[in-house]
């Protein structure tokens, strides 16, 4: 009878919400005051200011002195989102782990809503949501359905909403650390993490994401389609394209360029089970020869998705037009 009372009076399993941040003085008070009201009790806020040189360190330190749940770090000059994530990664005690971006803001009721479906779903190892998009003005965009829409996959998930993601410790440590992608670790980790077990969406909205110019993660297009295709390079048995502290997009595409004949004859193979592969792989090979490739290149190209992956080719060029009309109707 003791020990069920101890049970019982325990208080939940921690979460840590970890937010990197870098001049983001116009929104970063309303992002922290979104983490603090969260109805989920037992949280740690864990911000690391990646050497901020605008009025953001100012607020979150006033912030952060009035609630000792919040524990704020500092990097002398600007490091990246990459190493920023590591650095909030390192210092997490929670059971459980989750983003909040510096101009982004939490619905009230995600981190209870999340960890309470990683506990009811012990063989889950991570869980996605659905966004809500704003303006700088924080006024609302339309929205993207395809991240309200439920799924499990279990590896090639890049259309999750990576910023709503919550994490099991350990499955998180499993990939860690983030590798420095100039745009796109978050894929990449998601990616890398999908490997350990399977990942949920819940088509719930219950994050909401500001689109503006000076916002962290936007940066180098090639980021996301070299996370993509490193994860490609994995499930096809040819190692990893990502390799050592530092990584030269530039020769990376080159390689994946050299190798379409070997990726796409691999994808091919797979049958029904790489349907996913073909498709993400014709968007990498077209992102590819558009960013390094010859005319010639762009040919051979076209011409081995045509033989390997044609479906994957009409469904890549449906998806550009479509995305190309999301970016135009969110824009600020």
């Amino acid at each position: 009878m003791a020990q069920d009372d101890a049970t019982r009076d325990a208080p939940p399993p921690l979460v840590s919400i970890l937010i990197p941040v870098f001049n983001q003085q116009s929104h970063v008070r309303e992002a922290l005051r979104s983490a603090q009201g969260q109805s989920y009790p037992n949280i740690e806020i864990l911000v690391h200011d990646d050497g901020s040189t605008d009025g953001t360190s100012k607020i979150v330190s006033e912030i952060a002195a009035a609630d000792p749940r919040i524990r704020v770090t500092r990097a002398a000059r600007n490091q990246g989102v990459a190493s920023a994530r590591n650095r909030l990664i390192e210092r997490a005690r929670g059971n459980f782990i989750c983003w909040l971006d510096g101009d982004d803001i939490m619905l009230p009721d995600k981190v209870r809503a999340q960890r309470d479906f990683l506990e009811e779903n012990p063989t889950i190892i991570a869980v996605a949501a659905a966004i809500r998009w704003i303006n700088a003005a924080g006024e609302s965009l339309p929205a993207n359905n395809w991240w309200q829409k439920p799924g499990r996959r279990e590896i090639f998930i890049p259309e999750l909403a990576t910023a709503a993601m919550m994490y099991r410790r350990s499955a998180l440590m499993g990939a860690f650390p983030l590798r420095p992608l100039r745009n796109g670790s978050d894929i990449d980790l998601v990616l890398r993490v999908a490997e350990l077990g399977e990942i949920v969406n819940m088509p719930v909205t219950l994050y909401v994401q500001r689109i503006h110019e000076g916002q962290m993660s936007r940066s180098a297009a090639s980021g996301p389609v070299i996370a993509i295709a490193s994860n490609i390079y994995r499930a096809l048995g040819l190692g990893d394209i990502i390799a050592g502290p530092e990584i030269d997009e530039a020769a990376i595409l080159g390689r994946i360029l050299r190798d379409r004949h070997v990726l796409l004859s691999g994808v091919a193979n797979k049958g029904e089970n790489g349907r996913e592969h073909r498709f993400y792989l014709v968007l990498v090979l077209l992102h590819t020869v558009r960013r390094t490739g010859t005319p010639g290149d762009r040919l051979a190209t076209l011409a081995g998705c045509v033989r390997h992956a044609p479906w994957a080719l009409v469904q890549v060029v449906d998806y550009w037009l479509k995305r190309r009309l999301r970016t135009r109707s969110r824009t600020p």
